[in-house]
């Protein structure tokens, strides 16, 4: 038997944060929501599934139904002609909007509606059942658990597994989005949790999976990493699920290393490269977006660093369009996070504020058994002590560092603070 479960798709919605010029190369409604609809439910028709479970927030806003009616519609109704349920409980997004569809939609079913428990029985093409456990919300802000407020329904282990579908903020107390703690969800006869509301998937393992299957595609930048349903399989043993990331735009933070550059001339080849690189990872996955929106972040240590900030604020890297293996790549954004990389020596020649952090740095750099090196880390010691470090330590069953990590970590303090002194001096990029 065989389910495909689906997190938060916010029809409605339109992807942030598209650059203007994307829109000559692919429309934003092949990478939103109501695309990655369409491919959610081709696969359910390709896998045969026998039914799809969505965890509320499907609509964005309670004055999307005409917009959102279609997209939902042809996706029901492909999936009803081929013997394929569809069964939804509403989030905070869509309390009202989502009961009002259920009654227009054939063959859309609404579980738990008015925020009372509901159990539905799902059979399968193999003789296998499963239940579906299920509570919508009432109205758009709940503050007290369901479960604490509601009595389950009479639930018979004998006819299937039990499978909760919940739209709630689990263990954020005072939360006004039906707040429910892990230790409720436990408490229960159910034999999974697929949780929706929170965007970022999280690991669903048998035996007992219990957790959010995240956003059917990411909404925004924020939502970085892959998107998209889960299978669910049922072979009479346990439940196993398996996350496809199907969403049609992906959002990816790459990380450019400044680290041994030469010369700042080098910075675009260093973060083609790094493009690369990421193409090479998501060519070799199962299932490809058909865009990928990128945030380029420079990290590590270059003494040309300045040079390279103003390089790449004259060249542009949003202008950046790429298309690989039909996956379209674009720049949203860029950071520069890379620190310099100064001549330690020269600096602890003066006598200003860098120039003694500089000769600490050169200090801590130094042998291991030099007595000025050990008094600046003794002195450390009794400055982590004095506020509590070691107590601390103690209450975390951790040992304090050794001496050379305590040697790395003032090092790596130091350099932050250096940074910030020789930002100073220089003024802005």
């Amino acid at each position: 038997m065989k389910l495909l479960c689906v997190g938060d798709i916010h029809l409605g919605r339109q992807p942030a944060r598209l650059p203007a010029g994307l829109a000559d190369e692919l429309k934003a409604s092949e990478l939103g929501p109501a695309a990655a609809w369409r491919l959610a439910v081709d696969f359910a028709l390709r896998d045969e599934v026998d039914a799809v479970l969505l965890a509320g927030d499907v609509v964005e806003q309670e004055d999307d139904f005409y917009e959102a009616y279609g997209d939902l519609r042809r996706g029901v109704d492909r999936l009803a002609a081929a013997g394929t349920r569809v069964l939804a409980v509403s989030g905070n997004h869509d309390v009202q909007v989502l009961p009002r569809l259920a009654d227009a939609v054939p063959g859309f079913e609404l579980i738990g509606r008015g925020g009372a428990w509901e159990v539905k029985g799902v059979p399968g093409r193999d003789g296998r059942r499963v239940q579906v456990l299920g509570w919508s919300f009432p109205e758009r802000r709940v503050s007290t658990s369901p479960l604490a407020a509601h009595d389950l329904p009479v639930l018979d282990r004998g006819s299937g597994p039990i499978i909760g579908l919940l739209h709630c903020d689990r263990d954020a107390a005072g939360s006004p989005y039906a707040p429910v703690r892990s230790a409720e969800l436990a408490d229960t006869p159910a034999d999974a949790w697929l949780l929706g509301h929170i965007h970022k998937p999280e690991r669903l393992a048998p035996p007992r999976p219990i957790g959010y299957l995240g956003s059917l595609t990411g909404l925004d930048p924020g939502e970085a990493g892959p998107r998209g349903p889960w299978r669910l399989e049922y072979a009479g043993s346990e439940l196993a699920l398996e996350h496809l990331p199907l969403a049609p735009l992906r959002w990816e933070e790459v990380e450019v290393p400044l680290d041994g550059l030469e010369s700042a001339e080098n910075v675009d080849a260093l973060a083609v490269s790094a493009l690369d690189a990421l193409h090479e990872r998501l060519a070799a996955e199962r299932f490809h977006p058909r865009a990928v929106g990128c945030r380029l972040r420079f990290t590590g240590r270059s003494a040309h660093r300045r040079a390279v900030e103003r390089s790449l604020a004259a060249g542009d890297p949003l202008r950046f369009r790429h298309a690989r293996d039909e996956i379209l790549y674009f720049v949203h954004d860029w950071r520069m996070e890379a620190g310099p990389a100064p001549d330690l020596d020269e600096l602890a020649r003066g006598a200003d504020p860098p120039a003694l952090l500089a000769r600490k740095i050169l200090l801590l750099r130094g042998p291991a058994g030099d007595p000025d090196r050990q008094a600046l880390l003794a002195g450390a010691r009794r400055r982590l002590e004095s506020l509590g470090g070691r107590r601390t330590f103690a209450a975390l069953g951790l040992a304090p560092p050794t001496e050379e990590e305590a040697a790395e970590l003032l090092e790596q303090a130091a350099l932050g603070a250096l940074s910030e002194l020789l930002d100073q001096r220089e003024g802005p990029a």
